[in-house]
């Protein structure tokens, strides 16, 4: 086995310190039980960080020659709990790797540093990259610091500034999976009440991009560095003797000194209670720390019945999957919360997002839309500041029932209540542009990603709305962008093809999809008349879909002839009618201009 630093006395990596001296394991100044052969475990790997360390030279090390019986399962055992009170995972570590047969690898970097102060500041380490793509990408930090979308470097919009937060993912130290609901939930809450109480002052990261630092190895510097942040919340959720430990801690991303830290213990209850009592205690303390006078948040339970809250919590976690079955799953969820408890207005307002998701993704049916409609309508009677409410309202006014200026009043409802929920300035974005404000649109879209900036589905669909918007290159990059927080993501493809089709590069899209050689635009059309006739042929097709492609064939009447049946049909494309670019050949038609009329666009 190599030879330590004998020098070192604390350890770094990451928001870990290990303290030789004291025999511990503290995160981010929060001390974390180990026994002496875990310790001694983690410190022979810690110290020779990068380099495989044997079975038998921990035998050594550790257990002593003398020591054989069962020195395997014990080993196994110690290595698990190790990780455990690392978090890490065996399958895609951040700290300590497997070798098959052979013995541990730490792969985290490692700090060596005579001494330190308890609570110094954790020093900017740069993470080591992770085998799971979704949940890393090795240089975008690069990228966002110099683009976090390509339009977002361009004609920023002047406001007053904002205090920048990101609510990272708490930690389960408790050795349950099962608490990963009261974590999760406590970061939503978090979320949620920071990103309503001072929106003028203080902005909040939304869900989508915090989360991907749940597993992701990553340090105080990286997250500023992604995010765009000024502070960070980080803590963790510890269990002992039949009570809860909360530690939380916010850090100034810019020396990443520590600004407030604070330590509370409950008892073991329920969890919804600890959850909505615990993130009201943090907001607070939070504010106080960054505003001073700020308005103090109330604790108000948003829910009552504890099966109830794990009924929510199931559900959002399909509803973030984004997958139409999940949604469809998610829906049941979010049923049994509110018949648990009638009055959970967030259970409503979740379920009627989710049954906005099913109608955009274009399942079939009034029935989807009622159901979003009366799901909304209800989470606003029972809370008129339910914000996601008001959001999803908006969005069934929008896109199922054309009532352009209601949809407007509920959108801009939403973001004043809670100006940091990205997913409502991303749909106010297709509003919008389609309304014919596109310098606003463009404007709502960038505070959309700002505010969510490694969410796949606001960068993706900010590619679609760049198209609305005839930016068809910046388009391409926002695809692209997305395919680097997603690189399995269909959607980017799609949209670049779609870029490149409206740019007449004819010649690209034919290579995409691995046409046959020879003229590229007269390929696509025989490809694109082939799919028409298939899709004449299906019980569910979509006729604004198959005007986009008789537009594309020159074939106009046609083209007239599927967008009136759209309109009958109250297609989800019908609003975008006059800012889709394969439809701008028909603008000048009679046909067109009354379809037109009849929607009430402006």
């Amino acid at each position: 086995m190599p030879a330590a630093d004998s020098t070192a006395a604390i350890l770094r990596f990451g928001i870990f310190e290990l303290d030789l001296q004291n025999s511990e394991l503290r995160r981010a100044g929060v001390l974390i039980k180990l026994s002496p052969q875990q310790f001694q475990v983690l410190q022979v790997l810690a110290e020779n960080a990068g380099q495989l360390v044997t079975r038998e030279e921990i035998q050594r090390g550790v257990w002593g020659d003398g020591t054989h019986v069962d020195f395997d399962r014990n080993l196994n055992v110690c290595v698990a709990q190790v990780r455990a009170a690392l978090n890490d995972d065996s399958e895609a570590p951040r700290f300590i790797q497997t070798v098959p047969k052979r013995g541990y690898r730490f792969i985290a970097p490692v700090q060596r540093v005579t001494a330190a102060p308890v609570d110094e500041p954790v020093p900017a380490i740069e993470a080591p990259p992770t085998k799971r793509p979704a949940l890393w990408i090795a240089g975008i930090g690069l990228a966002a610091l110099a683009i976090a979308i390509v339009i977002v470097a361009r004609n920023r919009p002047t406001a007053p500034a904002r205090e920048m937060i990101a609510v990272l993912p708490f930690q389960n130290l408790t050795g349950d999976p099962k608490a990963d609901v009261f974590t999760d939930g406590l970061t939503d809450a978090l979320i949620s009440q920071l990103g309503s109480l001072e929106p003028e002052k203080l902005g909040v990261i939304g869900r989508s991009s915090v989360m991907r630092y749940r597993r992701a190895a990553h340090s105080i510097a990286d997250v500023g560095r992604d995010l765009r942040v000024d502070f960070v919340i980080e803590g963790n959720v510890q269990r002992s003797d039949g009570r809860l430990r909360i530690s939380e801690r916010l850090v100034k991303v810019f020396d990443q000194s520590q600004v407030w830290s604070d330590i509370t213990e409950r008892a073991d209850g329920e969890m919804f209670r600890l959850e909505d009592e615990s993130a009201t205690e943090i907001s607070n303390a939070v504010l106080a720390k960054l505003l001073g006078d700020a308005p103090l948040a109330m604790t108000a339970p948003r829910v009552r019945n504890q099966e109830a809250y794990e009924a929510y919590l199931n559900g959002r976690y399909l509803a973030a999957k984004e997958d139409r079955a999940e949604l469809e799953r998610a829906a049941g969820y979010f049923a049994d919360a509110a018949r648990l408890d009638p009055r959970f207005d967030d259970a409503y307002a979740a379920a009627a997002a989710v049954y906005v998701s099913l109608g955009r993704s274009g399942t079939p049916g009034e029935e989807v839309w009622s159901q979003a409609r009366a799901k909304a309508e209800k989470a606003i009677q029972l809370n008129p500041h339910n914000a996601e409410a008001h959001n999803a309202l908006a969005n069934v006014l929008f896109w199922r029932e054309w009532n352009w200026s209601a949809a407007e009043q509920h959108f801009r409802q939403a973001i004043a209540i809670n100006s940091s929920l990205a997913v409502a300035h991303h749909d106010y974005a297709f509003y919008l542009i389609a309304m014919g404000r596109t310098s606003e649109g463009l404007s709502s879209l960038r505070r959309a990603i700002a505010q969510d900036p490694l969410s796949a589905r606001v960068n993706i669909d900010a590619g679609w709305l760049l198209l609305q918007a005839h930016r068809y290159g910046d388009a391409v990059l926002q695809a692209r962008r997305a395919l680097e927080l997603e690189p399995n993501l269909a959607e980017a493809h799609s949209c670049i093809r779609r870029s490149l089709m409206y740019q007449r590069k004819y010649s690209e899209v034919a290579s995409m999809l691995h046409l046959p050689a020879g003229d590229p635009k007269a390929t696509l059309a025989r490809a694109y008349r082939q799919r028409a006739q298939e899709d004449e042929k299906s019980t569910d097709r979509d006729p604004f879909a198959l005007a986009m492609r008789y537009a594309f064939l020159g074939e106009n009447q046609t083209a007239l002839d599927r967008l009136e049946e759209a309109y009958a049909a109250r297609s989800i494309m019908m609003p975008l009618l006059r800012t889709e670019p394969s439809l701008e050949a028909l603008h000048s038609e009679p046909r067109f201009q009354a379809l037109v009329k009849k929607l009430a666009l402006p």
